[in-house]
C-alpha cells in the first residue's frame, strides 16, 4: 500500500511539473534551458526534478509523452459527434495548430533527428497508440470495406506528418486547408488500394 501511494505521489508531482513546463518548453524552446532553468520555473529543487526526470532527455519524452495524451483527451472530446471526414479534418487542423504553438519547444529536437517520433514510439510504448487507434476507428467507419485500419491510420499520420517536417524546414504556412489534405489522402490511399 505505501507503495502504491508513493508511486501515485510521484505521478502528481510529475505531472504538475510538466504542467509548468509544457509553457516553458513552448516559450523558449527545449535546447537552451538547463536542468537548473527547469526547476527554478516548476519551483523545485534540481535534486528532485532528477528523481523525477533522471535526464533533460526523459523529461522531454515525458513533455512530448503529456501533450500527446493531452491531444488525445481534446480530440476525443470534440469529435464525439461528428462525422468520420469531419473528424479526420479537425485531427488535421489539431496537430496543425498544435505544432504551430509548440514549434519552439520541438523544432531542435525534431529537425536534428528526423525520425524523432519514430524513436518516440518505439522506446517509450508508442504515447500516440491511442491516437491512431483514434483514426483507425475514423477509416473504419468512412471505408468499412478495408481491411486494415490501423495501417491506414499510420500512413495518414506520416503524410500529415510530411506537411509539418516541410514546414519546419522550409517555413512558410502550414496548410489550412485540412479538409483538401484529408480529400488528398483518400484519393491516393484508394489509388493504391491502400483502402
Amino acid at each position: 500500500m505505501k507503495d502504491i501511494i508513493k508511486q501515485k505521489v510521484k505521478e502528481a508531482k510529475s505531472r504538475a511539473v510538466l504542467d509548468v513546463v509544457s509553457g516553458y518548453f513552448d516559450e523558449v524552446g527545449y535546447s537552451k534551458p538547463t536542468m537548473n532553468d527547469i526547476a527554478k520555473v516548476a519551483g523545485i529543487s534540481v535534486g528532485a526534478l532528477y528523481k523525477l526526470f533522471p535526464s533533460k532527455e526523459e523529461l522531454f519524452y515525458a513533455y512530448i509523452s503529456f501533450q500527446i495524451e493531452e491531444f488525445y483527451h481534446n480530440i476525443i472530446r470534440l469529435t464525439a459527434k461528428l462525422e468520420p471526414k469531419e473528424s479526420l479534418s479537425l485531427y488535421v487542423k489539431m496537430k496543425f495548430e498544435t505544432f504551430k504553438s509548440k514549434r519552439k519547444a520541438i523544432e531542435d529536437p525534431v529537425l536534428g533527428d528526423p525520425l524523432f517520433f519514430v524513436k518516440l514510439n518505439t522506446k517509450k510504448n508508442n504515447p500516440a497508440e491511442p491516437i491512431f487507434n483514434f483514426l483507425a476507428k475514423q477509416f473504419q467507419k468512412l471505408v468499412p470495406q478495408n481491411k486494415n485500419f490501423l495501417k491506414t491510420a499510420y500512413l495518414f499520420n506520416s503524410y500529415t506528418m510530411g506537411h509539418i517536417e516541410y514546414w519546419l524546414n522550409q517555413g512558410g504556412e502550414l496548410d489550412d486547408d485540412t479538409e483538401s489534405i484529408v480529400d488528398s489522402f483518400l484519393t491516393s490511399a484508394k489509388s493504391k488500394e491502400q483502402l
